[in-house]
């Protein structure tokens, strides 16, 4: 594990604080889940944009006529 410092403003740091009480975790368990899916959604997003950029083949959703 690897220990990083932020600065946050402290109203979110208090809304964080209850969020950790209301779900029984720890602030690191809080902010590690956090940082762990901002990190998995924007590497998503990003390779989606990549693929679209690169003109690579990619799934196409049709709508069905009624």
């Amino acid at each position: 594990m690897e220990t990083l410092a932020v600065t946050i403003p402290t109203e979110l740091k208090e809304r964080l604080e209850k969020l950790a009480a209301e779900t029984d975790k720890s602030l690191d368990e809080c902010l590690t889940l956090a940082v762990a899916e901002f990190v998995a959604n924007w590497e998503i997003h990003l390779g989606d944009m990549h693929q679209i950029d690169e003109h690579e083949a990619r799934a196409v959703l049709k709508a069905a006529n009624d």
